[in-house]
């Protein structure tokens, strides 16, 4: 994972709120690492990191990213200039694979940053910075089906908020 620098607790919170805006769940950051995961009813849940949180709103609301059964992309690429932050890239990566159940690998490739993992729960997705030109723009996924569907969804999580993507 990306470190967090200075900003990035905020940073990764605001995508973590994003993501679950749809559900009836919360996230903040937990003091001494990780996340606090509450229902509306105030139960909450300690979780070790992305993963864990992603597995646990799973568990409890479902995927917030629903892959397309019916999209066999395997590469996609959004050419409007989205600028996504390293730390977005890390929450909507962790919370993709762990979105259903035929993930496999995931690559996102934006803003001169690259982001690969596997379905593996064991194994964090790697972060880290490309040779391509960071002013370019764009989002590209490449996963085993689904990379269109992906991709979108990711361009939506990247756009500012006032900005229909």
């Amino acid at each position: 994972m990306a470190p967090l620098g200075p900003g990035g607790t905020a940073a990764r919170h605001r995508a973590v709120r994003r993501l679950l805006a749809r559900t009836r769940l919360t996230a903040r950051p937990w003091p001494g690492g990780g996340w606090q995961l509450a229902d509306r009813a105030g139960r909450w849940r300690h979780c070790e990191g992305l993963d864990a949180l992603w597995t646990a709103v799973r568990a409890l609301s479902g995927p917030v990213i629903t892959p397309d059964p019916g999209d066999t992309t395997r590469d996609w690429s959004l050419p409007r200039p989205y600028a996504p932050d390293p730390h977005t890239l890390v929450v909507w990566t962790a919370a993709a694979l762990r979105a259903g159940p035929a993930s496999g690998a995931l690559t996102v490739r934006a803003a001169g940053w690259s982001l690969t993992g596997g379905a593996d729960p064991d194994t964090a997705p790697v972060l880290h910075r490309e040779e391509s030109d960071p002013a370019a723009g764009g989002v590209r996924v490449e996963a085993p089906w689904g990379a269109r569907t992906l991709a979108t969804h990711l361009a939506r999580v990247c756009a500012p908020p006032d900005e229909p993507a």
